[in-house]
């Protein structure tokens, strides 16, 4: 899905000469922390309510030019990349853009928030387990024949790398809540179980020696 996909258009675009008693107005009305400033319809920079609180009600926007964030996104970008610069700029809405660099429009942290969620399947039933495996070993093809032939499908898949270990951990999730024997199976194929979420109740080495001493203290 692409970010252009997901832009809001119908959106107040501030201009240099607009007073600062207009802009903090729209970000109160729009109950937003920024607002894009735009020269003949082309992007110039984001206005951040701070630096407008900052103004006297009748100075324009052109007192700000030095004081601007230029970051936006292009319309052609997968839209999860508006996620890095919604973190990294602490923003509230992120500006589209177009190829010559013209605002067609805004993300808003919200929108993406609820798009992000339906893209992940959140709300979608099924099990979820987190898996451990050197990078070197990691097959696609094999976690999910590992999983198929257990009568269960990927549903959605995530994985990052932990920076002290090297480890490549992955996040899978199923089209099934019980997950028992898959757990079992990826356990043979050396793949560590770091965590899981579903109805299966996991037995750790930690809750097994629990109950040896509660047996023990017993006798």
């Amino acid at each position: 899905m692409l970010a252009s996909s997901i832009a809001i258009s119908s959106f107040p675009l501030l201009h240099f000469e607009d007073k600062a008693s207009f802009a903090l107005q729209c970000m109160e009305d729009y109950d937003i922390q920024h607002l894009p400033l735009v020269k003949d319809e082309y992007f110039v920079g984001l206005v951040n309510k701070e630096d407008v609180s900052n103004l006297d009600n009748d100075q324009t926007l052109i007192h700000l030019a030095d004081q601007l964030t230029r970051v936006g996104i292009l319309g052609s970008m997968h839209f999860t990349a508006a996620l890095n610069l919604f973190s990294k700029n602490e923003l509230s809405l992120l500006p589209v853009l177009n190829e010559q660099q013209e605002c067609t429009g805004v993300i808003l942290q919200k929108n993406l928030n609820d798009l992000l969620a339906k893209f992940l399947g959140v709300d979608q039933p099924g099990a979820i387990i987190v898996v451990s495996v050197s990078p070197y070993q990691y097959s696609l093809a094999e976690l999910s024949r590992l999983v198929e032939t257990n009568n269960a499908q990927i549903s959605q898949l995530n994985t990052n790398f932990d920076e002290a270990t090297g480890a490549l951990i992955i996040t899978v999730k199923l089209n099934k809540e019980e997950a028992d024997v898959i757990i079992a199976t990826l356990q043979r194929y050396n793949y560590q179980i770091l965590n899981y979420f579903g109805n299966t109740i996991i037995h750790n080495d930690i809750e097994d020696h629990y109950h040896h001493l509660m047996n023990y203290l017993d006798v």
